[in-house]
């Protein structure tokens, strides 16, 4: 099917945009669009479904995750708060 739309200049200039920061043409982009909402929420059928909507992070299996935060737990050592530190020393500078 071919299906001719006209689009405002903005709108037109937002989905290049999103298409370039994607690295896909802007039909490809477009057709992903519309495909993910053809399959419609949670349908697993639609050949895109699995690749995150444009803007989006991908989504991390269990074990990524889990690594990911393993990682975040193992980071830099943070200094520790002295041990008077009170409510007060947060609000110092307020009235």
């Amino acid at each position: 099917m071919t299906i001719t739309v006209h689009l405002p200049d903005d709108l037109e200039r937002r989905l290049k945009e999103r298409a370039s920061h994607d690295g896909r043409a802007v039909e490809e982009y477009v057709l992903g669009l519309i495909e993910r909402d053809a399959a419609g929420p949670g349908d697993e059928r639609g050949p895109d479904a699995s690749r995150p909507l444009p803007g989006q992070a991908p989504a991390l299996s269990d074990d990524e995750f889990e690594g990911l935060l393993d990682e975040l737990a193992s980071g830099p050592r943070l200094p520790h708060l002295p041990a008077d530190f009170s409510r007060a020393d947060i609000y110092a500078d307020h009235d």
